[in-house]
């Protein structure tokens, strides 16, 4: 089964009058799962004592090993999505260049989002700016 929400959102926006519900809604899974990434991909591996390897590895020497640093990201980003991100499947990170600002590493993820009823395909957008943090949008 697929929850909308990870454990704790569940919680905090429960209603004892809401029914259970068999199929998620396909916009509220992406919004949590949009909220999900930003939270763990602005995660420094290290800081979550429950799971060391949560979160980025910490790229404050990003800049000096350009442009390997690049694809080394992508694997990143990607090998963190795949293991704490369970509703998304078939994850694919690309990096897109970003010509207005080079010190930004932009990547485009697609996955598909796994619901119910089957899957939908979905879009995020991740950028890491230079002061190291990453938005993310979808």
């Amino acid at each position: 089964m697929v929850h909308e929400e990870r454990f704790l959102e569940r919680i905090e926006h429960a209603n004892p009058s809401d029914k259970y519900r068999t199929n998620a809604d396909p916009k509220r899974v992406a919004r949590s799962v949009l909220e999900h990434l930003m939270r763990v991909l602005n995660s420094r591996q290290g800081s979550v004592p429950i799971a060391p390897d949560y979160g980025l590895p910490d790229f404050n020497d990003l800049v000096t090993r350009m442009p390997d640093s690049i694809m080394e990201l992508k694997r990143e980003i990607k090998k963190c999505i795949e293991k704490y991100e369970p509703r998304l499947s078939r994850v694919k990170v690309n990096y897109v260049q970003d010509e207005d600002n080079p010190l930004n590493l932009r990547y485009e993820i697609t996955a598909q989002l796994v619901l119910d009823d089957g899957k939908s395909d979905i879009w995020f957008e991740t950028t890491l700016d230079s002061s190291g943090q990453v938005r993310v949008r979808g």
